[in-house]
């Protein structure tokens, strides 16, 4: 019942923008690693992210484009995303290897910081261990927030988009009368 109850909450918030920065950067912390982040808005729900990490034989960088699904508020957000990384295991030399990331942010309403949580699973080429399901923590400083003129801006834009659907529906619904009076 929880997740039908999640899965109704995620489709009622679809309305809502999924992220409230454009630009933020921030530290990354997970399971004997460390790292850092940078992370840019590129359209309301799209994003990407440069991740670098750091382990005691080995350094990774990746770059990571992300979809962001808003949930039960603004500023909160699940998000998914795949691509790709590179970097040096001290044993092997360069490796690099596919990436995919899932997890959980919060855009603190008063304060300019996005705190987040996240799985990365990582298929590696030419490394001792071929797949890795590691997950972190990051806090993230937001340089760049989203002005409320640039939300009434898209709240207008929303309320034209509505608008025209309305009228093509009604547009289609006169040619289908249209087209049963001519049929009878």
């Amino acid at each position: 019942m929880s997740i039908r109850l999640l899965i109704v909450l995620i489709f009622l918030s679809f309305s809502l923008s999924a992220q409230k920065y454009g630009t933020a950067v921030g530290v990354r912390i997970g399971d004997a690693r460390f790292g850092l982040s940078v992370k840019q808005r590129f359209l309301a729900r799209f994003s990407a992210e440069a991740i670098s990490d750091f382990k005691a034989n080995s350094f990774q960088f990746a770059i990571l484009p992300k979809y962001h699904l808003p949930i039960t508020g603004e500023g909160f957000n699940l998000f998914i995303g795949a691509g790709m990384h590179v970097g040096s295991l001290k044993e092997y030399g360069a490796i690099y290897g596919y990436d995919l990331i899932g997890g959980i942010e919060w855009k603190i309403p008063a304060l300019p910081l996005v705190l987040s949580a996240d799985v990365k699973p990582a298929y590696h080429i030419n490394h001792e261990d071929w797949f890795e399901f590691p997950a972190s923590v990051s806090i993230h400083y937001a340089i760049t927030r989203e002005t409320r003129a640039k939300r009434k801006k898209d709240r207008e834009r929303r309320k034209k988009r509505k608008e025209r659907r309305e009228r093509r529906e009604e547009r289609r619904e006169k040619r289908q009368e249209w087209w049963d009076d001519f049929r009878n």
